[in-house]
């Protein structure tokens, strides 16, 4: 399988491990689908995706559409004769028209059918939930409504937050996506199809998602925290100021409460660790206590 013509689709660091392992290991890459610069900080300069760089500098092609609803771009993946496909975090939908022409295999962040959808990881830590993992799975042209090949899990600890979480998901999904492409024909074979008990959908993060109050239910705050660590970084006013919390726990014990920057919820305290007050770098949260609270 490692000399058919492989296509890789995806925009992100978590693409980017699936893309690096499967280059490193000889695999055929004829080409690699990412999304287009766009234009990031004050001067607005174009940015390429991590995928887009790491792909150059091997001098892959890369394609960057803004859709593949035209027939020029339908065109340039049927020339590409791909005999897979592999998509990870890619940003665009998938025509009916690209999948009739190859298998298309996506790296999933959840054990599906749980958590569909942009933002798995993310969503799964905000529920509060024990496990998670990486589903391999055949795609049709629903929202991750495709065959699994194969599943595996991870457990979330309470202190884990999505940075941590996604590079482990990430090097899993890479893992797996090698063992599922060195036996592409029995990988296919062996698909089952999802069941929908269970099915719930991670939409997309917005930003006004990451404010919280001070007030909120403490075990909220804190899943809050490790969803949006280490960007965009959750945050509330304290003293008419922005104050992001980078990281944060939950005190188990009075001991914990001695000179670390603690607050008192309507069910529990928490320890913001590490904090990053409005135009300043970010700190230990004790730090933040004796410099800043006391003045």
């Amino acid at each position: 399988m490692k000399n058919s013509r492989l296509v890789f689709m995806g925009s992100t660091e978590f693409s980017l491990a699936s893309l690096k392992k499967l280059y490193d290991d000889g695999f055929n890459i004829v080409a690699v689908y990412t999304r287009e610069p766009k234009p990031v900080g004050r001067h607005y300069k174009l940015t390429k995706t991590i995928v887009h760089e790491f792909a150059e500098s091997k001098n892959i092609p890369v394609f960057t559409p803004k859709t593949f609803r035209d027939e020029e771009q339908v065109q340039i993946f049927a020339d590409l004769k791909a005999d897979v496909a592999v998509v990870s975090a890619y940003g665009l939908i998938i025509p009916q028209t690209l999948l009739d022409m190859a298998p298309f295999i996506n790296i999933h962040g959840s054990l599906l059918p749980r958590w569909r959808g942009a933002a798995p990881i993310q969503r799964a830590i905000l529920a509060g939930d024990k496990e998670t993992g990486i589903s391999i799975m055949k795609m049709d042209d629903g929202l991750d409504t495709g065959d699994v090949i194969s599943m595996k899990s991870v457990k979330i600890n309470s202190e884990m937050n999505y940075g941590q979480l996604s590079e482990i998901l990430a090097q899993l999904g890479a893992e797996m996506i090698k063992e599922t492409l060195l036996n592409l024909e029995d990988s296919l074979k062996k698909a089952t199809k999802q069941l929908e008990n269970g099915a719930c959908y991670a939409h997309k993060i917005d930003k006004k998602e990451a404010r919280f109050d001070l007030s909120d239910n403490a075990v909220e705050i804190v899943r809050k925290v490790n969803a949006f660590a280490p960007i965009p970084g959750a945050w509330t006013e304290l003293n008419g100021k922005r104050l992001k919390v980078l990281d944060a726990s939950l005190v188990k014990d009075e001991e914990d409460c001695e000179d670390n920057l603690v607050f008192e919820s309507s069910d529990g305290k928490w320890i913001a660790k590490v904090v990053q007050p409005e135009g300043k770098k970010p700190m230990s949260g004790r730090d933040f206590r004796r410099g800043y609270l006391r003045k």
